[in-house]
């Protein structure tokens, strides 16, 4: 059985951590710079954003007796086939874990424009998360 309470956490942690990246992003490109405070808190934000999600769904795929993924993108993979998330949604998730990899194992690689135009762009892609998990799991 699920735990709500846990779940229900990670749902608002992901949500804290959006509005202080939605804050990030109205700060104009020329204040985004590597080595910037902005910009590591953008990362590091990302970062335990998108852990949020992995932890969520191993949570749900653990507690539901969906399987044993191999990997973190293979968590969302899971979640799609029993229905939780859209299939068209998982490109958008894997990308992010790949983001969330290279913010853990390559970090002095990560390229500032590309965590910019996340911030410009993709930060729908948590709310779409957190909207469907809410709407299956907390009613």
């Amino acid at each position: 059985m699920i735990d709500r309470d846990k779940v229900r956490d990670k749902v608002a942690f992901i949500r804290r951590n959006l509005d202080m990246l939605r804050r990030l992003a109205d700060i104009p490109r020329d204040g985004f710079s590597e080595g910037s405070i902005p910009f590591h808190a953008a990362v590091r934000l990302l970062q335990t954003s998108i852990e949020a999600m992995i932890d969520t769904g191993s949570h749900i795929v653990a507690r539901e007796g969906l399987g044993s993924p191999k990997s973190y993108a293979e968590v969302f993979d899971v979640l799609s086939s029993a229905g939780v998330i859209p299939t068209e949604f998982i490109d958008r998730v894997k990308a992010m874990v790949r983001f969330r990899n290279r913010a853990v194992h390559l970090y002095g690689e990560i390229d500032v424009d590309h965590v910019y135009s996340i911030l410009q762009n993709d930060l729908g892609d948590f709310d779409a998360f957190v909207g469907f998990i809410v709407s299956k799991y907390l009613p």
